[in-house]
Parts: structure tokens; sequence; C-alpha cells
């Protein structure tokens, strides 16, 4: 008898956590500076998602129910079929620095500034990505300590106080490559002087969503895990 892909709890969680994405994908955020539609709070769900069940059901997760918020609430579906990318590979960039592979989310950070940089615009609007650059930098330099703090991971007590750095990394793979999609995706809309202007916007936004994702997430963590509902992901996926 084949043993099925997801348990029934693995199934229950995927599901539960699909229709928060997709209520929190349904509420706006902030505007969007630039073009018309906005940002919704699916942005604070994408890192708590992966974080809490890992990179690949929190993937699905968010896929999902970025799906489902796309229909509920056009105004933020800014990038048509393709406006659940960002967010999905926002929750595998916060899962896998879960798992102990944050280098997997520092290639995604990296690779979406090279397709940032390959437009004209990107270039004009160099220092842009600042953010995102010290995002990947954290996520690189914590995957090569990873004997180091991979005891911090086992140990539930002291998780709560690198758990903001993940949702900092997976918040802003998010970001960089919804940046990515925009510049292309919305040229010549977008032009060096506004991607200049949101510059100086978007840090204190993604600033305000990894303080508010990380009261979220550490408490939840820990309740998550004194039901032993954490384990149901590690073991079928590391």
């Amino acid at each position: 008898m084949s043993r099925s892909i997801l348990t029934s709890k693995q199934i229950a969680l995927v599901s539960v956590f699909a229709a928060l994405q997709a209520v929190l994908s349904s509420l706006p955020y902030t505007i969007s500076i630039g073009v018309s539609g906005q940002i919704t709070l699916g942005v604070i769900g994408v890192p708590i998602i992966g974080i809490l069940l890992g990179p690949y059901l929190g993937g699905f997760a968010v896929l999902i129910g970025s799906t489902i918020g796309t229909y509920t609430n056009t105004a933020g579906a800014s990038f048509g079929p393709f406006s659940v990318l960002p967010p999905t590979i926002g929750a595998l960039g916060a899962g896998f620095c879960m798992q102990k592979k944050s280098y997997v989310a520092g290639v995604m950070i990296l690779v979406s500034i090279l397709v940032f940089y390959a437009h004209s615009y990107g270039r004009e609007a160099f220092l842009y990505p600042w953010l995102h650059m010290v995002a990947m930098v954290a996520a690189f330099l914590f995957s090569a300590v990873t004997a180091r703090w991979s005891s911090v991971l086992s140990d539930v007590k002291r998780i709560g106080a690198i758990i903001p750095l993940f949702i900092f990394i997976g918040t802003l793979t998010d970001h960089i490559s919804g940046s990515a999609l925009a510049i292309w995706y919305l040229n010549p809309i977008l032009t060096p002087e506004i991607w200049n202007l949101v510059m100086f916007v978007y840090p204190l936004e993604r600033v305000a969503v990894v303080i508010l994702a990380s009261l979220i997430t550490v408490p939840l963590y820990y309740a998550l895990q004194k039901a032993g509902l954490l384990a149901i992901y590690r073991s079928k996926t590391q």
C-alpha cells in the first residue's frame, strides 16, 4: 500500500493557514506607489506561515491562500496571475531558514536582485535593493555558521530570539522578488524616479511587517510546539 504524500494533520494545517492567507490577502495594508492597486496584509502572513509550516507545506499554503486572495481582492493582484509568485517565494525563504538552509533564501534574493538590475531602470535605481542586500548577507552568514546556530533551533526556549531574523529574511525575499517582477511586468510605468522614491518608503513598511509578524509568530510557534504540531512537518520534510 502506497503512503499518502501528506498526512491528515498536514492537510489540516495547510488548509487552516491557506485560509488565513486568503483572508489576509483580501485586506489592504498600504497602497502601491506608482501604480493602481494595494499591498495587502498577506505580506504579514507570508513569513509566519513559512516559519511555522516549513518551506514546502508553508509555500503550498501561501500559494493556495494567495491564489484565493487574488480573486477576493483584485486590487491586490498587481501582477495578474503572477501575483502569487512573490509571497510563495517569500514563504519558501522563511521556511528554509527554519530548516537550517538560509543560503537558499540568500540565493533567491541574489537572483531577484540580478533580475532587477537586468532592467535599465533597475540600474538607474542602483541603491534601491540595499536592505535586500542586508537580508541576503544575513542569510548567507547564518548558513555559514550552521553548526553554531543549529543548536539554537533545537532549543525551543531560545528560538524566539532568532525567529525575527528569519522573518526579516523571508519578508525581504518576498519583497525583492516582487520588485524584480514589477520592474519588468509594469514596464515602463515604474520609472527610476519612482523606484528611488520607494527606496525611502519600503524599509519602514517592511520593518513594520517584521515587527508585527514577530509578535504573532513567536507565541504561536511556542503554542504549536507544545501541541506537537511542528514535529509533523519536520519529520516529513527534513
